[in-house]
């Protein structure tokens, strides 16, 4: 089968390999598709992270089970929580696949895990619907987070991005207002927008120093900053501010699919609108990871199909 194999950093090649077999709890998926995440860019541009989520957001249909699956059986169409899914064939343990409503397209399934993904940030950071909030990035993390958090009822979101595309596309999807944060400094103008108090909370969505401080400085006193963007630098933060404002920072890291899925069926959500690219697998380099790392101004997600 063909399979994406990462040898370093900007060195991906697609290559034949032998396709996997499950073992007794796992199934067999044939990829229908599997969308570049910004930690797969961190990782192209960067090197591998020591539990390398490298290929993780995949769906497709089952094509094996093992003995012990009781839940799944060929043919089934899912949603697979697993890495090394640039690939032909995927092999998932039972308890990481989701099944794909009859309903739901492919492109929408391809999308569900970056949803999950703001569903935990959102609900663990215990975001209200009468919050005001800041979310710096506009990519595809961010984008994710104003579709969660106008399915719960907060009805103003202020973005920051550099590329236009990407602040039309938050205003589009419901943003009060996306702004250049090189034209309009972030803290000031939150500070003008909430009449001097900040926002009630700030999720940064980048993984930059910058768009770290914006946030920081941008809550109001006792507000929180939400923490989801990838970071591969070292970032100094001045903590007199931390201290005094009393500010909450926490991480984010992990995914919630079934309030991904709620908010999708139950709430409208339509998170395949994030998508502007659907390529092949052999093109994953040059099309996929070179095209976002060039900052371009049409892609925001790019799926990759083998």
């Amino acid at each position: 089968m063909k399979k994406a194999v990462y040898y370093g950093i900007r060195h991906v090649r697609v290559e034949e390999v032998e396709e996997p077999k499950p073992g007794p709890k796992e199934v067999k998926i044939r990829v229908k598709y599997c969308g570049i995440c910004g930690s797969d860019l961190h990782e192209y541009l960067h090197g591998l992270f020591p539990q390398s989520p490298f290929g993780h957001e995949a769906c497709g249909e089952i094509v094996e089970v093992g003995p012990e699956v009781k839940g799944y059986q060929v043919g089934n169409p899912v949603i697979a929580f697993a890495n090394g899914a640039y690939a032909e064939y995927l092999v998932c343990p039972e308890e990481r696949i989701l099944k794909i409503p009859p309903n739901m397209s492919w492109e929408r399934a391809a999308v569900v895990e970056p949803l999950a993904g703001a569903a935990y940030a959102i609900e663990h950071g215990a975001i209200q619907p009468g919050d005001t909030v800041l979310i710096a990035g506009a990519g595809p993390v961010g984008l994710m987070l104003l579709l969660g958090l106008k399915a719960i009822g907060v009805k103003t979101v202020y973005m920051t991005d550099l590329l236009k595309n990407r602040r039309k596309k938050a205003e589009e999807l419901g943003a009060t207002l996306a702004f250049n944060p090189l034209e309009n400094k972030t803290p000031a103008k939150i500070k003008e927008l909430t009449s001097g108090r900040g926002v009630d909370a700030a999720i940064e969505a980048v993984g930059i120093e910058a768009t770290l401080k914006d946030c920081l400085t941008s809550v109001r006193h006792r507000g929180k900053v939400i923490v989801q963007g990838i970071f591969t630098d070292r970032v100094p933060i001045h903590m007199l501010g931390f201290v005094t404002r009393e500010t909450t920072m926490m991480g984010m890291n992990s995914a919630n699919p079934p309030l991904a899925m709620e908010w999708i069926e139950s709430r409208g959500i339509k998170p395949e609108s994030i998508i502007t690219r659907i390529i092949p697998l052999e093109q994953i380099s040059t099309e996929g990871f070179e095209v976002l790392t060039g900052k371009n101004q049409e892609d925001i997600k790019i799926l990759v199909t083998p």
